[in-house]
């Protein structure tokens, strides 16, 4: 997939109307290391999530992608500004290029450590869920790019609308959407369900298997690179989130929290707000698990 859009490196967008926070903290029973990684340059526009997979080797896998796509940002745009169109840039191959260099690297992480018996069993990989701004002057609105693997998230919460999830999972659930076991809106109650009393025997076992994901950066496999791209409006708030999040809160959950929740708290909230549902007993919300958690949420003012 290739999308155009025109765009130089000059320095016109330091007065940005984009506003990013972020908050992220360990799993409990590792909280001397987390295995996300939270990539953000506000003045250049981009902001990611990385999921390691699996403790340790995933930590590795998550600063190294996060370190790769960090070096080829700025060294393909040395001006430290948002981007304003003027000239033509390939953003959507920018971003698979970034994705690809990642996944190539981690590889060749995870061969160096199985020469050296370094946690040979356990090969370093990571999902990513990654947005690039930039700005028309033209038509004084912002445009998002965004790209992903695995399961952690982008969403859209735009006033007086549902919450739009702009990435699909690479994921269990999405696995039996293909084989004809679900339908889609199924695996969407499915996925969003809060109570046992919800689902059906089987239909909890697809709830219990969804964390498992078919693709990530590092995995020995062809990668498929999910990207897009959507017009930002006044008022837009978009959640980079890992799992963490949102096997926590439910999608009308993060709905409430970026409506209220002003924007210098609203990513702290979020997370506080899924460690304290991880707290409590799957007795009275199956959704409850412990993880790292990271989020980062752009508003556009």
């Amino acid at each position: 997939m290739t999308v155009s859009v025109k765009a130089s490196y000059t320095s016109g967008a330091t007065h940005s109307a984009l506003a990013f926070v972020q908050y992220s903290v360990p799993h409990e029973g590792h909280a001397y290391y987390n295995d996300d990684t939270v990539l953000l340059d506000r003045r250049r526009g981009l902001a990611a999530v990385f999921d390691g997979v699996g403790s340790g080797p995933g930590q590795v896998a998550s600063r190294l992608a996060a370190r790769v796509i960090r070096r080829i940002w700025k060294k393909q745009h040395t001006e430290a500004s948002i981007i304003i169109a003027s000239e033509e840039l390939h953003l959507a191959d920018t971003l698979l290029h970034m994705f690809n260099e990642a996944h190539r690297e981690i590889l060749l992480e995870g061969e160096r450590r199985a020469r050296s018996m370094e946690d040979y069993a356990r090969y370093p990989a990571t999902t990513a869920a990654l947005t690039l701004f930039c700005y028309n002057q033209d038509t004084h609105v912002y445009h998002m790019f965004y790209a992903h693997v695995g399961d952690s998230r982008i969403y859209l919460w735009r006033p007086e609308q549902p919450i739009q999830r702009l990435t699909a999972d690479d994921g269990y659930l999405s696995l039996k959407i293909l084989d004809g076991s679900v339908t889609p809106e199924d695996a969407l109650r499915i996925d969003q369900a809060v109570s046992i009393d919800e689902l059906s025997r089987i239909e909890k076992s697809y709830f219990d298997n969804r964390n498992g994901i078919t693709q990530a950066l590092g995995h020995e496999k062809s990668l498929v690179v999910h990207i897009g791209d959507i017009v930002i409006q006044p008022r837009d708030r978009i959640l980079i989130c890992s799992d963490g999040i949102h096997d926590n809160l439910t999608d009308k959950d993060l709905a409430v929290l970026l409506e209220k929740e002003n924007r210098q708290t609203v990513a702290r909230k979020i997370v506080q707000q899924a460690v304290e549902c991880s707290h409590q007993s799957t007795n009275t919300n199956m959704r409850a698990k412990s993880d790292d958690m990271s989020a980062i949420v752009v508003t556009c003012h």
